[in-house]
């Protein structure tokens, strides 16, 4: 399994789509301090470390594309089958991949935080780091990250039952937005119908819950209850894309 995952890495490091992103999420994050700096009515230089240079838009859209064609191109490739000829079982390879997305997440979550820093230190000086500061940046890192999180466990899942990465991509990036706007509406649902607050998108907001405990008047879920939710929800998606991933022919 670990020879696995330092494969799995090795290839997704070494992609020149990841490359070009990281070397492309820097250059975003720097315009965003150039707009910081020039159009302050926009976004004041605060704001703009607050919201980690609005990283997390090009960070999004990446790990959703790596999510949706991780397992569709290996298996239109052929490379899925060598895998599988070896002495690696089905179970094997598609953890392997999870638990290389996951840390590739978490990596890229730690390194663009630590540019963010390093961005307000030499861009954006003036701005103190005070404790209510620090603590709405880690808690609006932390929301940015569940967030992500619970959308990768469902895209995972899209990307092991569909055959074309061209089609799981456009499906993954529509869904996207499909749940974000969906979400607002379901808010207000969730106000007249008790039982939709049970649903999966709804668990999707712990991240913001945690970040703004009054939330839980529109969510109607308790910190516990959501936590909880979005733990099983998080766990059926990985579980059902293990078994849709075996149960699928090479």
């Amino acid at each position: 399994m670990i020879t696995l995952i330092r494969q799995e890495s090795y290839k997704l490091l070494k992609q020149r789509g990841t490359q070009i992103f990281l070397a492309g999420l820097f250059i975003f994050q720097l315009f965003v301090v150039f707009m910081s700096k020039k159009y302050p009515k926009f976004m004041n230089d605060k704001d703009a470390f607050l919201n980690n240079y609005l990283a997390i838009v090009p960070i999004t859209f990446f790990i959703i594309a790596i999510c949706s064609t991780v397992i569709t191109q290996e298996r239109q490739f052929g490379t899925l089958r060598s895998l599988l000829y070896r002495k690696y079982s089905y179970i094997q390879v598609i953890t392997s991949k999870i638990v290389t997305l996951v840390g590739f997440t978490i990596a890229l979550f730690v390194g663009n935080a630590l540019v963010s820093l390093l961005f307000k230190f030499i861009f954006a000086n003036k701005v103190e780091l005070t404790h209510k500061i620090m603590k709405t940046w880690l808690l609006t890192n932390l929301n940015d990250f569940l967030t992500l999180f619970f959308l990768m466990g469902l895209v995972i899942l899209l990307g092991t039952l569909i055959n074309n990465s061209n089609l799981a991509l456009i499906i993954g990036i529509g869904g996207y937005f499909v749940i974000n706007v969906f979400n607002q509406i379901l808010l207000a649902l969730v106000a007249k119908f008790d039982w939709l607050k049970w649903n999966p998108l709804n668990m999707m907001n712990l991240g913001e819950q945690i970040q703004s405990h009054s939330l839980h008047q529109m969510t109607q879920l308790s910190m516990t209850q959501i936590s909880i939710g979005y733990v099983i929800y998080v766990s059926l998606f990985i579980i059902l894309a293990v078994y849709s991933f075996c149960k699928k022919s090479v």
